[in-house]
């Protein structure tokens, strides 16, 4: 006994029988049929405020599959807009300097989200700083958006070109994926930033890079390029158990959704950059962060190769993964840091000017 159905997103024919049930799945919301891939790419950890963001307490169980409209009304992020706006919040802990003129550009890691930094873009704007978080072509409201160099060049370059005035200083934040087409943003639009802070970038993965990296790249786009987005978020759940990664991990990341749609992509755009030949061109300083345990093969030679050398740094965290800055013993010492390293790029500008 058989019978079709079609899918409600993609609209595909799906051919069930009572032996092949995999094949036609239920929205988790509105119980609509949806075919096995979509239901596999649109999986995410429902949020509420009161979610138990310990690692130990996530269970693969709790991974749940929706059609696409449910997904996006579920999803921690806005699908109303590509990037969000976060002002200063009223009532500043802090009286900081010029930080009215300044704006933050946070840029997620591969398979995220603008969502990722949302937590740490709230702490800075009771700082007074002004946050803009975008999403990456290939991911979040861009995920059908071709992912390559240029296009995120030209993502950059529009955002910019709409909330950002001439007179205002602009400091970029990267994260993984991130920091690594940081490298291209900054050679094709060098004089729109004053800093960069980069994150989770000590390993060349580029063009020139090991042969171990070489091997990690080409591990990465197979995971990438033949598991689900649900298939990838129940590996990485099984990682993050063993980090001690647990700041706001439901609300940035599992809440959110992933997008390895163009994981193979997103691989192409890290192995093509190579920072080497990037840094020494830029006239801004540059603040690296780390964590000891992750892959960092190159971090002081980036460092060695920045303009900047009073301005910039290297912190690692010891004991950091991959994920440190998800981790609550480092978080408020990263954004510290950074509150730091852009209130001396904005006195260095002002000595300069």
């Amino acid at each position: 006994m058989s019978s079709t159905n079609n899918c409600v997103d993609c609209n595909t024919i799906i051919r069930g029988s009572w032996f092949f049930r995999s094949s036609r799945l239920k929205c988790n919301t509105c119980a609509k049929t949806i075919c096995a891939k979509c239901a596999n790419n649109q999986a995410l950890i429902p949020y509420t405020p009161d979610n138990n963001e310990k690692p130990t307490a996530l269970q693969k169980s709790s991974i749940e599959c929706y059609c696409k409209p449910c997904y996006q009304s579920i999803s921690t992020l806005d699908y109303g807009s590509a990037y969000d706006v976060i002002e200063p919040a009223a009532d500043d802990e802090d009286d900081n300097e010029n930080t009215n003129t300044t704006t933050l550009l946070w840029v997620h890691g591969g398979g995220g989200c603008r969502r990722m930094f949302h937590p740490h873009a709230k702490l800075l704007s009771k700082k007074g700083y002004r946050s803009i978080l975008i999403d990456l072509p290939g991911h979040g409201t861009l995920v059908d958006t071709k992912l390559t160099l240029d296009e995120c060049v030209d993502t950059v370059r529009s955002i910019l070109h709409k909330e950002c005035t001439s007179s205002q200083k602009i400091v970029y934040i990267g994260g993984s994926l991130g920091a690594y087409i940081g490298f291209y943003i900054f050679e094709k639009l060098n004089t729109k930033f004053s800093g960069a802070v980069l994150i989770d970038c000590g390993q060349n993965v580029g063009p020139d890079c090991s042969l171990k990296a070489r091997l990690g790249i080409w591990f990465l786009r197979k995971l990438s390029t033949k598991m689900s987005n649900k298939a990838l978020m129940a590996a990485m759940l099984g990682t993050v158990k063993k980090s001690k990664a647990d700041y706001h991990l439901v609300e940035t990341t599992f809440g959110a959704g992933y997008f390895f749609q163009q994981g193979g992509a997103q691989c192409d755009c890290m192995h093509t950059v190579a920072p080497a030949t990037i840094i020494p061109s830029l006239n801004f300083p540059i603040l690296f962060f780390n964590g000891s345990e992750d892959y960092r093969d190159s971090e002081d030679r980036w460092l060695s190769l920045c303009n900047h050398k009073e301005l910039s740094s290297l912190k690692v965290y010891e004991g950091g993964d991959h994920f440190f800055c998800h981790d609550s013993r480092f978080v408020h010492d990263m954004l510290d840091r950074i509150d730091r390293f852009t209130q001396a790029v904005l006195s260095h500008s002002a000595d300069v000017n």
